[in-house]
């Protein structure tokens, strides 16, 4: 049997996501915190998109062919995006590679 991935970075299948919808898990912010979806390297950027389709489409369609759960899906929205405490040039980064510090 094939595994789907939702999260590349943290290796989250999306059976992981029905199993914490099924726990009770229902919004972004705390399937986030329970799987690892979105705090990856890539913060969010490649699997928060598909994480709110696959959310979207288990509102809309009920409980046709998926999984029950117990979770809210009815609040769904972007969570909570942080930019860097300190932004860095690239110019910065690379001279700091040359210097290999």
């Amino acid at each position: 049997m094939s595994k789907t991935i939702l999260c590349h970075c943290e290796d989250v299948e999306v059976e992981e996501l029905y199993s914490a919808l099924k726990q009770g898990y229902g919004d972004i912010e705390t399937l986030k915190r329970y799987t690892g979806i979105g705090t990856g390297k890539c913060q969010g950027k490649c699997c928060f998109i598909q994480t709110l389709r696959l959310l979207d489409a288990l509102k809309s369609e009920g409980e046709n062919g998926r999984p029950a759960f117990a979770g809210d899906v009815t609040s769904i929205h972007v969570p909570t995006l942080r930019p860097p405490v300190l932004p860095l040039r690239i110019d910065d980064i690379v001279d700091c590679d040359e210097e290999g510090t």
